[in-house]
């Protein structure tokens, strides 16, 4: 019996196998795992790295510390037994060192005042959260903790106001402003358990009126109007009626 493979078929696949395994070889060889021989000095050897994230980790003395790559600190922390948040916090820039986030955690919950930073250390968003109150069900991952409450303040870059406000538990409550770089409003109102109710104002950056809306207290929109740059009343639309536009 003679055999139906051909030379150059058995070629092929001998080839594709010194292939494959010199490549295997050259992983192990050239690409040495970080977290093992690449860990830089400053990282503790105790350190375990996460591929994910870059990040090495460790907790020791009751303190949760995490290195970027480089041997930066990036955050820190008490934990309590659980392992849990407890008490102040930082979390800094992996190249410059700057705090971009700090607080107060109270058994893995934040509470108290928190301060956001941009990237140059400049003050980004000053947000109050209070430990176990959370009125906002949040049904999905996301980077909402639902536990804001308190007084709420988001900056320029140039350090002016740039939206301020109030949450309760998650929810935006009470009256909201929001400016212009300039200082001027941009819009205004007020929120029940996360939406809007009464009367909203919306204004051009000239500081003429661009619209008004009304709500019913449970966040319904009754009625709108938008006006032209120079002051004219553009359309009103109002529930159950046809728009009346000039």
């Amino acid at each position: 019996m003679t055999s139906t493979s051909t030379p150059i078929k058995d070629n092929s696949i001998w080839i594709f196998v010194s292939l494959l395994l010199f490549v295997l070889l050259a992983g192990v060889i050239l690409g040495p795992c970080k977290g093992g021989t690449t860990k830089h000095n400053s990282i503790p050897k105790e350190a375990v790295y996460n591929k994910k994230t870059n990040y090495y980790s460790l907790t020791s003395e009751g303190i949760y510390r995490e290195w970027y790559e480089n041997g930066n600190l990036i955050t820190e922390f008490p934990v309590n037994a659980l392992g849990q948040p407890d008490g102040y916090s930082k979390k800094l820039n992996y190249l410059t060192g700057i705090t971009i986030m700090e607080g107060k955690f109270l058994n893995g919950d934040r509470d108290g005042l928190w301060k956001f930073y941009f990237s140059d250390g400049k003050i980004y968003i000053e947000q109050n959260y209070k430990s176990g109150n959370r009125k906002k069900q949040l049904w999905i991952q996301t980077a909402e903790l639902g536990n804001e409450t308190g007084s709420f303040h988001r900056y320029f870059r140039s350090g002016r106001l740039n939206e301020k406000g109030f949450f309760d538990g998650g929810l935006r409550t009470g009256d909201w402003v929001r400016y212009y770089p300039d200082t001027r409003v941009e819009e205004k109102g007020s929120y029940e358990n996360d939406k809007k109710v009464g009367e909203w104002f919306y204004y051009y950056p000239t500081g003429a009126k661009e619209a008004s809306e009304v709500y019913s207290d449970d966040g319904e929109l009754i009625a709108r109007s938008t006006y032209y740059p120079n002051g004219k009343e553009w359309c009103l639309v109002r529930k159950g009626k046809e728009p009346e536009c000039h």
